[in-house]
């Protein structure tokens, strides 16, 4: 599996995680990764990729699954293709600081996986609001279920890691 950034964001290498059990990464502007890097400047946020332990069992999720299964009040739930999201009332300041409660949640089947997907924003950024359910679908369609050669997956830019033999 392959997680490539949306432009303006980068994955937090330190921050990955990968295991038979499940993997997990981390993404945040580039800028507040790395304030000297260079490319399009983006606004803060930090999103998360976690997949799964394979099980063939799994029922792909959808936005009614995802409201029943949120701990706090949903703001908004919408089915986009495959990509289930919610849009939760609380939360988001207890897991970025500064951060508005207002978060994204979004879910997604990958064979016999699911890919949950996390979007925690600064108070008031419009990325709190529906610009992040954007930015979480752009992420989503960024992640790709193939089998590619190491070098490929750790691409030279810095915006692509590589969970080995997931999908394989």
């Amino acid at each position: 599996m392959v997680v490539k950034a949306p432009p303006g964001y980068c994955v937090d290498r330190a921050a990955v995680r990968d295991s038979a059990t499940g993997s997990f990464v981390l993404l945040a502007s580039c800028a507040s990764l790395a304030p000297e890097s260079e490319g399009p400047r983006a606004l803060p946020a930090l999103m998360t990729v976690s997949v799964s332990a394979a099980d063939p069992a799994l029922a792909p999720p959808d936005a009614a699954a995802l409201t029943a299964a949120a701990p706090v009040e949903v703001l908004a739930a919408r089915q986009r293709g495959a990509l289930a999201l919610a849009h939760l009332a609380e939360g988001g300041a207890e897991v970025l600081p500064g951060g508005d409660p207002r978060h994204w949640r979004g879910a997604a089947r990958a064979g016999e996986r699911v890919v949950g997907l996390a979007l925690y924003a600064p108070t008031d950024s419009p990325l709190a609001g529906e610009a992040g359910a954007n930015l979480l679908a752009a992420l989503a369609a960024r992640i790709e279920t193939r089998a590619v050669a190491p070098a490929e997956a750790l691409e030279p830019d810095g915006v692509g890691t590589m969970f080995a033999g997931l999908f394989n």
